[in-house]
This record gives C-alpha cells, structure tokens and sequence, in this order.
C-alpha cells in the first residue's frame, strides 16, 4: 500500500513538473536536454540552447536559481537541471521528467542501443553456430560455413543488423543450403535442377538462380570450388558450377548461329549427319546439342566471329564465288555459352585455329573483343578492328559516345590502343554495318 501511493505521489510531481516547463515555456530546452540524455544514456554533460530568449534565460536562471545569463548560447548541465529537480517540490529526476514530457518518444539512451543491437547481432551469430554444429565436420555443408568467402563471416556481416523476420527467414536458407550441399548428385548421376529442388525443398523454383536460396547455393558452390564468382552471375559461371556437382539446368536456350561448319562428332565418335546436310548453310545449334559432341572440325583453319547478326547474314550473301567459304560465326551480342562451347570444343580439336573477330566501334563491342583476346590466348585475331576500319564506318553514320565510357576505354590491353587514341580523339561511336563490304574480302 505504501509503494503504490509512492507511486502515485511521484507521477503527481512529474506531471506537476511537466505543467511548469510547459507554462514556462521550455519546451525546446527539454528537447535539447533529452537529445543530451539519450546520446550520453546518464545525466552528465551539458548543451547549448542558441539564440536563447531573455524568457528562456529568465525562467532558467529562476528554477535554478542562478542570476540571469545575458548570453544568447545559454549552457546548461544537466547535472545542474537534475539536483534542481530532485531538491525542489518537483521532487522528480530528469530522465523521469523527460519521460513524461514526449511520451510518445521511447527513451532508449544510445548506449542502450548499442547494447540491444549487440545482443541482435549476437544471437543472429548464436543462430548461425548452431546450424554449423549441427552438421558433420567433413561435410561440405560445414566446410561451406566455416572456409567459405561467402559463409559464416560473410553471411554475420551481411545479416547481422537485419530485423528479425529477415534474419529468421536468412537463417532458414542458410539451414537448407548447407544441408542439401551434401545431397547433391555428383557428375556420375547428374539430376535436373528443378527435380532436385522439389525433391530437397517441395518447390521446384526453390533453386532458381533468381530466388535466394538459388542465389547463396551458387555462391556456395563457388566458395567450395575455390573459384568464388564475382558480382552479376553470369551464365558461364552458373552452367559450370552446376556441371561440376552434376546439376542439370535448359540447355536449349542458349544458341549459337554458325555457317560452313566442317564435321562434328558425337562421343562415341560417329559422325554427325547433321552438319553434312546443312552444308553451306547457316545452322543454330543449342548448347544441348553441342554437349553432344566430343569434337568440332571447321572449314579451314581461319575462323571468323561476327557480333551482329544482320551483317553476319549480309556477308553470307555477298560471299566471293572465287573463295572457299570458311566457318562463320555470329555472337549475336556478348556471347552465349552456346558459343563459347562452340569456341572451346573448335580450339579443343585444333589447336591451330585462329579466330577472327569483327564487332562495333563502341565500348562493348570492343569489350567483346577483350574477352575473347583473354579467353583464347594466342589464338584471337581482330579482324577490321583498328583505326582505318573505324574511320570507314564513322563515315557511314557515328553516335555521340559518353565521355565515361570513353574514358572506361582506357581499361583495354594495349592491342586497342591506336583505335582507342582514334575513337577518343573523334568521341563518337561507328557500327559494324558501315564495314560489312569490307568484312566479305576475310584478309
């Protein structure tokens, strides 16, 4: 009985406390002392009101008893506002009195903060230590945490301050993930992605590399394959990293459009009657279909690349009657792995292949070139890739190039730099159809 009208006496003189500074007018001093409270999470330090009135400096100076100040930055401690409150009728503290006056604001200090968001993040770590004990040590699901670029840590620095749904739907993942690494079929058995997911999770969808747990798989993959991806999984990468732990995705979406091919076999080493039929003609083939086959033999040992497919057609139709044709590739654009499988099975058979390859006067299209010149060392030619050639096509017609991507040019080996120094000294961008007459001459 004696506690609760204790009780009931303090928050009469809170609110007895509060009724004053607001009649006094001293609402925006509380505000500046409660921003003071929360940030030191004690009664300490002091503030400066600015541009304080001689209102604000009178009704101060009267509750604390202290003559006027006469300077406009008025400092007050708090400490001070503290002892005046405990020691008047108030009889109240100040954290009690700014808790009663913004009722509506929780009056978390900043070190309370920080200790709650300590304990957040260390139960999200305690969570994950817990998914990690509980799988063998010599799994890969447990190697895969504790190694990976892309585990624990990683995984901690990522989520750590994430609200708890996310973490709890995170850590759902990351328990299913690290499990079905060790389920994973193995190239002597291989199984189609979506089966696999259906079968680990009841969604087949579950592992697509657009949803999350599609996502943390392929970057668990390649942490286990000590060939961690780099940011924006590309295609290539996702293809091989499946192959590897016999996961099979659609292998017929990705194509490649090729013309003149000479022979191709499948792995027991029959002839494909496919490529003798089409000829001289121009074939797409699915990376299905190149799967197919051990090896890939072309029309002679000079192979060319074209980007765009317009101009691939138009020097198809314009070839010399006076030549034998050669293979003729069309990228379409930045090249598929139908392609790149097409590429590395040709070199794969021959070592003496060259590819040639011809692209647009602009920043991908010279891109497209790098890549190739990395990827087949010792084998990539350009092709009409250099300074007359551009000045060729800018007379047919030339863009406006964006001075970053022109300065991204600068990123290019050193083969590029003459046509580099050209295109930057013009600033403009040229296209493959204004060479397309100089593309059916193959020198």
């Amino acid at each position: 009985m004696q506690e609760h009208k204790r009780e009931q006496a303090n928050v009469a003189n809170v609110q007895r406390a509060v009724a004053f500074f607001i009649q006094a007018d001293l609402s925006r001093l509380l505000a500046r002392l409660c921003d003071k409270y929360l940030e030191l999470g004690q009664v300490g330090g002091q503030i400066v009101l600015e541009n304080s009135t001689p209102q604000e400096r009178r009704e101060i100076a009267s509750f604390l008893g202290k003559p006027p100040s006469t300077n406009q930055a008025l400092k007050v401690r708090l400490s001070d506002m503290d002892n005046a409150l405990r020691h008047s009728g108030f009889a109240c503290t100040l954290p009690e009195l700014l808790a009663a006056f913004f009722p509506a604001s929780a009056m978390i200090t900043r070190p309370q903060r920080r200790a709650a968001q300590a304990a957040h993040q260390q139960e999200f770590l305690d969570a994950l230590d817990v998914i990690r004990a509980a799988l063998p040590e010599a799994s890969r699901g447990y190697a895969w945490l504790t190694k990976g670029t892309h585990g624990r840590e990683w995984l901690v620095s990522r989520y750590k301050n994430a609200g708890s749904e996310v973490q709890e739907q995170q850590l759902k993942l990351i328990s299913y993930v690290a499990r079905i690494l060790d389920q994973l079929p193995g190239s002597d058995s291989p199984q189609r992605l979506a089966l696999f997911a259906q079968q680990t999770s009841g969604d087949p969808h579950m592992l697509d590399p657009n949803r999350a747990a599609g996502r943390l798989l392929l970057l668990a993959l390649g942490d286990l394959s000590h060939t961690p991806l780099k940011p924006g999984l590309n295609r290539e990468d996702i293809l091989r990293l499946y192959l590897e732990v016999g996961l099979q995705v659609d292998t017929i979406s990705s194509t490649v459009v090729v013309f003149n091919l000479d022979s191709a076999s499948f792995h027991g080493g029959t002839p494909d009657p496919m490529i003798a039929a089409a000829g001289q003609r121009i074939l797409p083939l699915t990376l299905r279909q190149l799967w197919e086959w051990s090896s890939v033999q072309a029309a002679a040992m000079d192979i060319y690349i074209i980007e765009n497919p317009q101009v691939f057609e138009e020097v198809i139709d314009n070839l010399p009657n006076n030549i034998q044709p050669p293979t003729i590739i069309c990228t379409a654009g930045w090249p598929s792995v139908a392609a790149l499988t097409l590429l590395d099975k040709l070199i794969a058979t021959s070592p003496d292949y060259q590819l040639h390859y011809s692209g647009d006067f602009d920043l991908k299209g010279l891109q497209i070139a790098a890549y190739f010149l990395a990827r087949y060392p010792g084998h990539f030619i350009p092709w009409h890739i250099d300074p007359a050639a551009y000045m060729t096509a800018l007379q047919a017609s030339g863009v406006a190039a964006p001075s970053g991507e022109l300065a991204q040019l600068d990123t290019l080996p050193a083969i590029f730099a003459p046509l580099v120094a050209t295109l930057q000294a013009h600033k403009q961008w040229a296209y493959q159809e204004g060479i397309a007459h100089l593309l059916t001459s193959f020198t």
